[in-house]
């Protein structure tokens, strides 16, 4: 029988509904996870392990053969938005958010690189503009996307892995947030690139 690479088996895995297991090793590819950050397990990341995991990401690209993008990592203090020395989960998520729709993740990143290909914004969804999203309100603003990219000429694949609405209101409560919105298109970045 074949042997199949943990990476593999892992991706898929993570594609079983109800099977979801936490990534916890460096990949070369896609957003780097907070328990890859956070060696310690102190519940942060500290500016020494954002560099750390950083610099063996270098070294895990270079020696997969990838292409080096931009010669400078991101800049912890851009992603420490409350400026303590050190990042939280939320942080690093809304971070991670951020750089990948400026540009930060290279020459394909950004609103129209791969993964994050024309990937909507909250305010996109927030019709009412109240901060949070219900699920009417994130039904009719998805069907209208759906409709002007069409009308567009955009391919439509895969809309039937869309992530619902349940799947992105991690508390449960009936509303997303910002946050949640954010955590939700990372996770759903992760998927896409297994």
């Amino acid at each position: 029988m074949m042997k199949l690479e943990r990476s593999i088996l892992m991706g898929l895995l993570s594609i079983i509904p109800g099977f979801l297991v936490a990534q916890t090793e460096l990949t070369a590819t896609g957003p780097i996870p907070f328990a890859v950050f956070d060696s310690d397990n102190n519940g942060f990341i500290s500016q020494q392990e954002f560099a750390s995991t950083h610099a063996q990401r270098r070294v895990l690209r270079t020696q997969m053969g990838y292409p080096m993008g931009r010669a400078a990592n991101p800049v912890f203090r851009s992603f420490d938005s409350n400026d303590d020395g050190q990042l939280s989960e939320k942080e690093l998520l809304a971070g991670q958010h951020k750089n990948r729709m400026m540009g930060g993740g290279g020459p394909r990143a950004g609103r129209m690189g791969m993964g994050g290909r024309n990937m909507p914004a909250f305010s996109d969804f927030d019709m009412n503009k109240d901060g949070v999203l219900e699920q009417d309100e994130f039904q009719q603003a998805r069907a209208k996307r759906i409709s002007e990219r069409a009308s567009q000429g955009y391919m439509m694949r895969n809309l039937a892995n869309a992530p619902s609405f349940a799947s992105i209101d991690s508390d449960g409560n009936g509303a997303v947030t910002p946050e949640e919105f954010r955590a939700a298109q990372i996770a759903h970045r992760q998927q896409r690139l297994r």
